[in-house]
């Protein structure tokens, strides 16, 4: 009875093994050749699964003997099927549609293709608008940006922006002001809206005043913005009048503003002529419609021309107290006419690039920037420099351009003379090949820019503030191809003629001497006793021969 009930279930014993060995075309034979098998199968009458022989290895791979079913070459249409029409992209860049409300408010956008899209409010103010009374109003802004309207709490803004999956900025600037979105295009219209009740409709809450001023009062202090103080220091101290006032605030101007302040400071600046909306990204007519209700309630405020407060560039030396164990120096000149003056700031932008420079360890990668200027006759010459680079602080009517540096502390007088080195050996001759390289470098940074757009919307923004028109990429590309090396020279000639500036801070510093370096551009140094303070006059002039 034992003996015919296992024969009763071998054969399911075996179709389960067969069935696990499936995989396997070696172990299928393998079972059917077990000893016994043909017996098992004569008694139960069932027989096991049928199998295949092995397929030879790669044996799928075409030969002469078998050729590919399919002969066409990937590069070419399959025959009899007609290719959908590649999707071809315009050459030609989106142009640049605007529109001005009645208030004196504009519109203005570029309709660039993909997902994406970035929306921005830029405005007419800054520093050189505040009063001493508002000093400190522009960087205590930019804290506030984007915290509770009349509206909406800063934590719903937080959450909305969230649920829309977007980007918020908010930067200020001596003369204007910005404030970004970036969102995917099925969110501007919710993007928008949140962008304009922020700026446009602050609450200024006396409890996030507060918060906001102790955050940027301890940003101040650190230690990790000593560079950032140093260049708006080397600003104050060189320009008289608007330029000369305090970006960041001092600490006894930051703890004077309030609430009631910045509702004033907004109230009185924030208005239809001074506002642009910039977008990337966007449909202008769907952009006009959704705006519209919006920017209209800003007062017109002033008329279409924006009276710039005056400033005039006296040249300085500052020195920021405290130690630190490089000296750092910051070497400039005016660079007059500023962003206005185009073809200047064509000049700058390529002698920026071709004087190049970075740190003594290049984080960027081998190679960058190694064939600049400051890294082939700065960097790679004097152990001791750990940094040095071209630098430029810009502004609508003027501008600093020059050398920022740092190096051991017992080198900072060696260090301040290699830099004006490098600016007198510029001035003198260029090669073509360092100059060509410096346009290929600026150019591709543009182009590259340019497809973000953030950077777009920025462009634009910007663009009708300075200027009220808008320079495209194509248009700065074709002028920085047009530079020749003795356009970049006599520009820097022209900086050297004006009065130097210059700021320290670290150890060694003190043996750098400010009047050495008026000497060394401008003979005819007068100091003057007025209101019991010397002051140094100088005449700008140059003298005819170099000195190395």
């Amino acid at each position: 009875m034992l003996r015919k009930t296992l024969l009763e279930e071998l054969p399911a014993l075996i179709a389960a093994g067969a069935r696990r060995f499936h995989t396997s075309n070696q172990a299928l034979l393998e079972i059917q050749e077990i000893p016994g098998i043909k017996v098992i199968e004569r008694i139960s009458g069932v027989a096991p699964p049928k199998t295949r022989p092995p397929t030879p290895y790669l044996s799928w791979l075409p030969n002469e003997a078998k050729p590919s079913k399919i002969t066409t070459p990937l590069t070419q249409p399959l025959p009899g099927v007609t290719p959908n029409a590649p999707y071809r992209a315009s050459s030609e860049p989106p142009p640049t549609e605007i529109t001005t409300l009645s208030n004196g408010a504009r519109i203005i956008s570029e309709a660039s293709p993909g997902p994406t899209s970035s929306l921005g409010l830029y405005v007419n103010s800054g520093s050189i608008y505040e009063t001493p009374a508002e000093s400190g109003s522009s960087a205590l802004l930019e804290c506030m940006a984007f915290k509770s309207s009349r509206h909406r709490g800063s934590l719903q803004i937080m959450k909305e922006v969230e649920r829309l999956g977007s980007n918020i900025a908010a930067s200020a600037s001596r003369e204007q002001m910005s404030y970004t979105v970036d969102c995917l295009k099925t969110g501007v219209p919710a993007a928008l809206e949140v962008l304009c009740d922020a700026v446009l409709c602050p609450a200024f809450t006396p409890a996030e005043v507060e918060e906001q001023r102790g955050r940027l009062g301890a940003l101040i202090s650190g230690k990790d913005v000593a560079l950032t103080l140093l260049n708006e220091l080397l600003v104050r101290g060189a320009y008289e009048g608007a330029l000369g006032h305090p970006l960041i605030p001092t600490p006894e101007g930051l703890a004077a503003l309030s609430a009631d302040k910045l509702h004033a400071f907004v109230a009185s600046h924030y208005t239809g002529h001074r506002v642009v909306l910039a977008a990337a990204g966007v449909d202008h007519k769907q952009l006009v419609e959704l705006a519209t209700p919006m920017l209209e309630q800003l007062p017109a405020g002033e008329g279409p021309v924006i009276a710039e407060p005056s400033s005039r560039y006296s040249g300085a030396c500052v020195a920021m107290p405290g130690s630190f164990p490089q000296a750092n120096l910051l070497l400039a000149f005016e660079y007059r006419g500023g962003w206005r003056d185009v073809q200047g700031a064509v000049a700058m932008t390529v002698l920026t690039y071709l004087l190049g420079g970075g740190n003594s360890f290049s984080s960027g990668g081998p190679g960058k920037g190694m064939h600049s200027r400051l890294y082939t006759r700065v960097l790679n010459q004097y152990h001791w420099v750990h940094s040095c680079a071209a630098f430029n602080s810009t502004f609508n009517g003027t501008g600093l351009v020059g050398i920022q540096s740092s190096c051991e502390p017992h080198h900072a007088v060696d260090m301040l003379n290699v830099m004006c080195r490098e600016l007198e050996a510029a001035a003198r001759s260029l090669g073509d090949e360092e100059v060509a390289r410096a346009k290929r470098a600026a150019v591709s940074v543009i182009y590259n820019a340019l497809e973000s757009k953030a950077t777009s919307a920025e462009d634009i923004g910007r663009q009708f503030l300075t200027y009220g028109h808008r320079i495209s990429g194509r248009q700065y590309v074709d002028m920085i191809e047009a530079v020749t090396p003795r356009d970049v020279s006599e520009f820097v000639a022209r900086l050297l003629t004006t009065k130097p500036s210059l700021a320290m801070y670290g150890d060694g510093t003190d043996k750098v001497k400010y009047d050495t370096l008026l000497a060394r551009y401008a003979p005819a140094v007068v100091a003057e006793e007025q209101g019991g303070k010397s002051r140094l006059q100088q005449a700008l002039r140059f003298g005819a021969s170099w000195r190395s």
